[in-house]
């Protein structure tokens, strides 16, 4: 699945933000710049705490029509207005309204991405990591829909040694 480099720079930061061990107003700031988001603010921590409690409830949900539910309540709470919009030189869609501060804007973009992964693969994409001792989340993105670990160099290569000399013993 590929939905665009603005569309997957959005579900990035909103598993980057689940993920993320800390939201302190310089963690927030560093891991949004990293992902490409133009900061005319600092990010609020605890308006970004309260988006990634709610993201992620909705890895792994399971419900989907509960997941969207939820999704669609973070567009209608930041008041989403879809606007196509080429300010940057690429057309590219804008949910806040114009004005809109970061965490606004941030919550309505992940939420509308995470909606397209879910209108295009399924509520099923968004996971959590399968790894014993792992809570990090994922979007799988593969063709086949079978990614199973946040990671393969990290956590699927230490599940499959652990099972390899399992089967050994």
């Amino acid at each position: 699945m590929n939905f665009g480099a603005y569309a997957n720079r959005a579900v990035l930061t909103a598993v980057d933000l689940v993920n993320s061990p800390d939201l302190d107003e310089a963690t927030a700031a560093a891991l949004l710049t990293n992902r490409g988001w133009a900061l005319t603010e600092p990010p609020p921590p605890a308006e970004l705490e309260r988006l990634r409690t709610t993201l992620r409830a909705v890895f792994g949900a399971g419900d989907e029509r509960a997941v969207v539910a939820a999704l669609n309540a973070v567009l209608a709470d930041r008041h989403a207005l879809p606007q196509l919009t080429d300010h940057d030189g690429a057309w590219h869609w804008h949910y806040a309204p114009d004005g809109a501060g970061v965490a606004d804007r941030v919550a309505a973009t992940t939420a509308a991405a995470l909606l397209t992964v879910i209108a295009d693969g399924g509520a099923d994409r968004l996971r959590v990591c399968a790894a014993d001792g792992c809570q990090d989340v994922f979007v799988d993105l593969s063709r086949n829909g079978s990614r199973r670990f946040c990671s393969s160099r990290s956590c699927g290569n230490r599940t499959h040694a652990a099972a390899y000399r399992a089967r050994r013993r």
